[in-house]
């Protein structure tokens, strides 16, 4: 059964001792990102339905090669603008 809306999530855990970054993810756009890059990963979790992966459990240990970044950062210059102009507004 697909997910619902409410029961949608992605969570990206670090896990110091084994030195490698675990996905888990049944958002789509999500999903089809990871799909992208899963020559990346060294291991790659698939639960299909009707043909179609609904679900993904992802490990990336090749940190020489790849990188992960979970902190949050400004969006590029043009797009932050916009927002520091729309606060300005009240």
């Amino acid at each position: 059964m697909a997910y619902q809306q409410e029961e949608r999530e992605t969570v990206v855990r670090y896990d110091e001792q084994d030195n490698a970054w675990y996905f888990e993810s049944n958002v789509r756009r999500h999903i089809s990102k990871f799909l992208k890059m899963a020559k990346a990963f060294e291991e790659l979790h698939e639960e299909k339905e009707a043909g179609r992966v609904v679900s993904i459990r992802a490990k990336l240990s090749d940190l020489d090669n790849f990188s992960v970044s979970p902190f949050v950062r400004n969006k590029r210059k043009g797009q932050t603008n916009n927002l520091i102009h729309a606060q300005n507004r009240f």
